[in-house]
């Protein structure tokens, strides 16, 4: 591994009540190395980035860190900038810079120090301290800069302390779900930033498109113990499961030699003479050892939709402003059973607008909006997941009930809190005690123990750890009604939707099927399309002579061949990555593991190749009809 060391920890333990977060722990952070910290909600995420920043302390084991490292953390608790304005915010990330400004100041002209703060400065381009926090704050689309903490969203404030860690531009940067209330242009911002960056990053994020295009190495946190991959997301699922594989082989063997060594114990008169003395003490170190502490998965199940006809919402020709600035123009769209579109757009575009003349809590200002009568809506937007802090688990879904009807299946609510990981000795815990993650949870079972046949979600990945989401986003594909989703995370939106309705700028939206990915594609070639130069209008060069007109029969018929070929090839590559994303694919694909990932490799190196020979050939065929 490349890099010096930066930050080591070695039998790191730590413990809040009977939950052990950190079980003689060991890990290193090298420069220059993007480590994605992952792991379950609840499991020590968050505290041990307090630990690398030095906020918090470990009840036994070594910290070290390089000389001089500096080290910035994107807060979490903004209390106490409440009083404080978006650029004073800003600025306090500044203070190693603004202490240089103030060395240069002290220092003669033309001293050896002089050109070293000089460099220092040169380099984080921290001349401007002032033009450096505006250019940060438009990348983030941060609310106005003499605006106070305190006034803003917690989405706002989120990101003001992102800007305050990105601009201290440290050794070592500590980023906690940054991504959580970007829109899509800033998190590809802070992608281009941290793909650049020259320090160290530790981060911790649900957003796998993010995890993958900038980790270079996954960390994971499991009961305790830290386990590093190299590689993607799928990599790290393909470790896992072979380190479970061998870890439950070695379990197998441990209880076949109990089930030997205890009979031979039980028969054996002779078994406490000294020559057997050994084989009892190997006998009770074994027994003495714990089998691999394995968590469930979340058992997500949507109540079915009631009956929907072939039409289910139609909005024709609907415009709508707020304040006097035109969020939607002329916009149509039919939402059909079985669709599950993905809203997307900058944040302030007017996302939360459309759901509500949706469901008609809006009136729009042209242009109509016909709801189908057999239309149930179930939409609880970001303002109305606020959960009672005063309320326990168990109170707070049951609302005074001992059952809860999913469909045709009724069910106690203990029963269906523990398809939401919530055990007996959880239910009783209040709100207010709860991790993110476990509180993005409970959002979860609020929200679809309603049922309904339109299901409208705002944001619902925030705070969930990747195994949740993993099974949240099976069962909204399997779920038969008609689903509108905001979010800004382009991995769950491409797994989930049938269909993107996108912001663009001046009021104006895009609406079609496919996935995230295909939209950002097309919007890419219209604006690359709209930012060429037009072509000069120059003497053409010379044809040459009896020029072919088409290509060759060779060229056609393998031109024709690779596209179905590129589909079986994808058909399969989709069908593996949804077997390593699958809850349960240890239990049936474990052993597989290591050739299931040769295969995606292979499968993915030969899609690459025909793409490039299908463009190739495209364009030579172009080329010759004009």
């Amino acid at each position: 591994m490349a890099g010096t060391v930066l930050w080591t920890g070695e039998g790191l333990r730590l413990a809040i009540g009977t939950q052990i977060l950190l079980d003689d722990a060991k890990i290193s952070i090298h420069a220059g190395e993007r480590v994605a910290l992952v792991g379950r909600n609840g499991s020590g995420k968050s505290t041990f980035m307090r630990i690398v920043a030095g906020t918090e302390q470990p009840s036994a084991g070594e910290t070290t860190c390089a000389r001089g490292l500096r080290i910035a953390c994107m807060e979490q608790d903004c209390t106490r900038f409440h009083n404080v304005s978006v650029r004073d915010a800003i600025a306090e990330g500044l203070e190693f810079f603004n202490g240089i400004h103030r060395q240069l100041d002290a220092l003669r002209p033309g001293s050896h120090e002089q050109e070293k703060l000089e460099r220092i400065l040169t380099l984080h381009d921290a001349w401007d301290p002032a033009r450096k926090i505006e250019i940060i704050a438009q990348k983030l689309n941060l609310p106005p800069r003499d605006s106070l903490c305190g006034s803003l969203s917690g989405g706002e404030r989120r990101k003001v302390m992102l800007a305050r860690a990105v601009a201290a531009e440290p050794d070592l940067l500590l980023l906690d779900e940054p991504t959580n209330h970007l829109d899509i242009g800033a998190i590809t911002w802070i992608e281009e930033y941290l793909a650049d960056y020259r320090g160290t990053c530790l981060f911790v994020t649900h957003d796998r498109c993010f995890l993958d295009r900038i980790a270079t190495r996954i960390v994971e946190l499991d009961h305790g113990k830290f386990y590093s991959c190299e590689g993607s997301y799928a990599d790290f699922l393909a470790a896992k499961a072979a380190r479970e594989y061998r870890e439950d082989q070695a379990e197998s063997k441990r209880q076949s030699f109990l089930r030997r060594e205890i009979e031979w114990v039980r028969r054996s008169p002779k078994a406490r003479l000294r020559r057997n003395l050994g084989r009892i003490k190997r006998y009770e170190e074994t027994a003495a050892l714990s089998a691999p502490d394995r968590i469930g998965s979340m058992e997500l199940i949507i109540p079915k939709a009631g009956r929907l006809g072939n039409q289910v919402v139609r909005i024709e020709n609907v415009s709508h402003a707020m304040g006097g600035k035109p969020l939607i123009r002329h916009f149509s769209f039919e939402f059909e059973a079985g669709q599950r579109v993905g809203i997307i757009g900058p944040n302030g575009a007017g996302k939360t607008t459309l759901l509500k003349l949706i469901t008609q809590q809006l009136t729009p200002d042209e242009g109509k909006i016909e709801v189908a009568p057999t239309v149930v809506f179930n939409y609880i937007g970001q303002s109305h997941l606020e959960l009672n802090p005063n309320r326990t688990v168990l109170e707070e879904i049951g609302e005074g009930h001992e059952f809860i009807n999913l469909g045709d299946e009724r069910v106690s609510i203990r029963g269906y809190l523990r398809r939401f990981l919530f055990e007996d000795d959880r239910v009783n815990t209040r709100i207010d005690r709860l991790s993110g993650g476990e509180r993005a949870r409970i959002v979860l079972a609020k929200i679809l123990k309603s049922g309904g046949s339109f299901l409208i979600l705002d944001e619902p990945t925030n705070d969930l750890d990747l195994p949740s989401m993993r099974v949240l986003e099976e069962a909204l594909a399997s779920y038969s009604g008609c689903l509108a989703v905001v979010s800004h995370d382009r991995y769950f939106l491409n797994r989930v939707c049938t269909h993107i309705i996108a912001f663009e700028p001046d009021g104006h939206l895009f609406a079609g099927p496919g996935d995230c990915d295909y939209y950002l594609e097309h919007r890419a070639a219209v604006l690359s399309a709209a930012a060429a130069p037009a072509p000069k209008k120059d003497a053409p060069p010379p044809k040459p002579k009896n020029p072919p007109k088409k290509l060759s029969y060779k060229e056609e018929r393998e031109l024709a061949e690779i596209e179905p070929e590129i589909e079986r090839l994808e058909a399969r590559i989709s069908e593996i990555e949804d077997i390593f994303s699958a809850p349960d694919f240890f239990a049936n694909h474990g052993s597989e593991s290591a050739s299931l990932q040769n295969e995606l490799n292979g499968l993915r190196a030969k899609t690459e190749a025909l793409y490039a020979r299908w463009d190739e050939l495209e364009q030579k065929k172009q080329a010759l009809q004009s």
